[in-house]
């Protein structure tokens, strides 16, 4: 049963990663959330469209097999995509970028503590 744990943690860690680090690496006219929901969006609509196809391979060769060899692959895809050679574009450079969110131009009002 651990394989399917392992996998479903990999995934979800690994597709929530990219959406939260996402926004960073857009510019220009990628930063629209329209343009970022949009490609949520076609990431989510890959998954419904190859479920039946991966499931189909399932039934074929084994779901094990399949099962650990696309968490292979995908841990693979994680490693090379975090790696500093290209550019550690998952998550491993945004982890030093972490900073205080800017102050709000307006003074905080009489109640506020502090």
């Amino acid at each position: 049963m651990w394989p399917l744990y392992a996998a479903g943690f990999t995934t979800a860690f690994g597709a929530h990663s990219i959406a939260a680090n996402l926004g960073g690496f857009t510019s220009g006219g990628a930063s629209s959330f329209l343009v970022l929901g949009g490609l949520l969006a076609l990431y989510d609509g890959a998954e419904v469209l190859l479920k039946p196809v991966f499931g189909a391979l399932a039934d074929r060769i084994g779901t094990r097999p399949l099962l650990l060899g696309g968490l292979v692959g995908f841990a693979a895809a994680s490693a090379l995509l975090s790696s500093p050679t290209m550019g550690g574009c998952c998550g491993w450079r945004a982890w030093g970028r972490v900073r205080r969110p800017p102050r709000s131009p307006r003074p905080p009002p009489r109640w506020w503590p502090g």
